[in-house]
This record gives C-alpha cells, sequence and structure tokens, in this order.
C-alpha cells in the first residue's frame, strides 16, 4: 500500500504567505475602520437614540479618568519646553523677552494638543480594543446580533461621542496647565512678571489658536475609538489574539494622530 507523501511547501511561498497575511488583514482592518467611521457619522444626527447613560459613564471613564496622567504629563512637558526655548533663544537671540509668545504658540498649536492625544491612545485605546476583542472572542457581539441589537451602536457609538468631548474637554485642561508651568518658570526663573508675560500672550496668540486646538482635539478623541473598535471587531484567537490586536490598534492610533497632526497643521496654518 503506498504511502502519502507530503509535499513540502516552497520557502518563497512560506515568505509570501508571512508578508502577504498581515499585509491583507490590516487592508481589511483599514476598510472597516473607515466603514465604521461613516457609519458612526450617520449616527450622530440620531439623537433621540443616543444612550445617554452609557455615554456620560464612557466620558467619566475616558475624560475624568484620565485628567491625572494628562495633568501630570504635560506640566513637566511645560516645564522643559519653556527652559529649552529659553535657552536656545538667548543662544540665537541673547534675549529671552520672546518666551511667552514663543512657548504660547507651540504649546496651543502643539504641545497641549498631541500629549493628551497620545495618552488617550495609550489609556483608552488599548482597554477599548481589549473590551471589545474579548467580547469578540466570548460571542457576546454575536449574541448582540442575535438580540437584534447593532453591535456598533451599542458598544462604538457611546464611546466615540464620548472620545470626542473628552478630547476637547482634555485639549483645554492640559494647554492650561502647560501655560500655568511655564508661566511659572517664566516669572521664577527669569524674572519676568505675571502681568508682563500674560500682556505679551496677547500680541501671540488669540481665538483662532484656541479654536485649531478645539478642533484638533476634538478629531483625535473621535479617531482613537473608532480605530479602537475596527480592531476589536476583527480580534480572533482568543488571549493571545486580543494581546496582538491591543497591541496594533496603538500602534495604528499613533500613526494616525501624527499624520492627522501634519495635516491639520499644515491646513490650519494656510487658512487661519
Amino acid at each position: 500500500m503506498s504511502e502519502w507523501i507530503e509535499c513540502p511547501i516552497p520557502v518563497h511561498e512560506k515568505l509570501l504567505k508571512r508578508i502577504g497575511a498581515p499585509v491583507y488583514e490590516q487592508v481589511c482592518t483599514t476598510y472597516e475602520g473607515f466603514v465604521l467611521f461613516f457609519r458612526l457619522l450617520q449616527l450622530l444626527p440620531q439623537i433621540n437614540t443616543w444612550r445617554w447613560r452609557e455615554i456620560w459613564k464612557a466620558i467619566a471613564q475616558i475624560g475624568v479618568g484620565s485628567i491625572p496622567i494628562i495633568c501630570v504629563s504635560t506640566a513637566f512637558a511645560g516645564l522643559v519646553i519653556t527652559q529649552e526655548i529659553a535657552w536656545h533663544m538667548d543662544k540665537a537671540l541673547h534675549t529671552v523677552s520672546m518666551i511667552p509668545g514663543f512657548t504660547a504658540q507651540f504649546i496651543l498649536r502643539e504641545l497641549g494638543i498631541a500629549i493628551p492625544a497620545l495618552l488617550l491612545v495609550s489609556k483608552v485605546g488599548a482597554a477599548t480594543t481589549a473590551e471589545v476583542g474579548s467580547m469578540k472572542i466570548t460571542e457576546q457581539i454575536d449574541a448582540l446580533r442575535l438580540l437584534k441589537i447593532d453591535p456598533i451602536r451599542y458598544l462604538a457609538f457611546p464611546k466615540f461621542l464620548a472620545a470626542m468631548i473628552s478630547g476637547a474637554c482634555l485639549t483645554l485642561i492640559a494647554t492650561a496647565v502647560t501655560l500655568g508651568c511655564a508661566l511659572s518658570v517664566a516669572v521664577l526663573r527669569f524674572n519676568f512678571s505675571v502681568l508682563e508675560y500674560l500682556n505679551a500672550l496677547r500680541h501671540f496668540i488669540g481665538p483662532k489658536d484656541l479654536i485649531c486646538a478645539l478642533v484638533k482635539g476634538t478629531l483625535y478623541g473621535g479617531v482613537i475609538p473608532v480605530i479602537s473598535c475596527a480592531y476589536g471587531f476583527r480580534c480572533k484567537g482568543g488571549a493571545e489574539g486580543v494581546g496582538n490586536a491591543t497591541t496594533h490598534s496603538v500602534v495604528a492610533s499613533t500613526v494616525v494622530v501624527i499624520l492627522l497632526d501634519f495635516l491639520l497643521t499644515y491646513i490650519f496654518t494656510w487658512v487661519l
């Protein structure tokens, strides 16, 4: 009786599979992320269907729960950036009189927005992917569908809306904390008076800078749960799959936030 001899898979096929499978998975996740985003936008005008209890709960988890870490991080960022700008300004211009303007513009346009967004990615994005991914592998999402409950409306939308609201509010808080710490360094280290510092701010920043910060914070807040839920909905493979989905979600969200920051900064530079 002849025996079956298993034909070994050629090396180049293994290599193609190893390269192509992650690429295919990433393309599918990106496509589903866009579909999820447009579906969430369709749900926004339907105010009568909003689940306010879940939205307020998500705001407490995402926004209020992130305030301590964001305040600590942006406070030290304000101290560092003021010292750095003063050092370079003294080296190049031999004066530190323009510290208020340079630090305020950098904080309002970049630092006070990017740091909260990246912290939300690591804190909220990872938790959201792990939560949704665990529900997916334990078939809870399939159970929702059997009960005629839309998982996007039930799980993703409250987090999406809460993250946008929290993103805008956390941006304002982070900006205020960073500016306060920058002011304290300027007063204590470089002999500015409080009134002198605040008066100098008026010549460099205005309402358009605040609008720019709020728009960026809101968009970053909305993007994070979309990417996190997209990876969570495609999670498979047990506990290891949840870990992989969470890692990929954090990496993808970080890259998207940085790319959005570049695009929005370029647009606002020309528009505002």
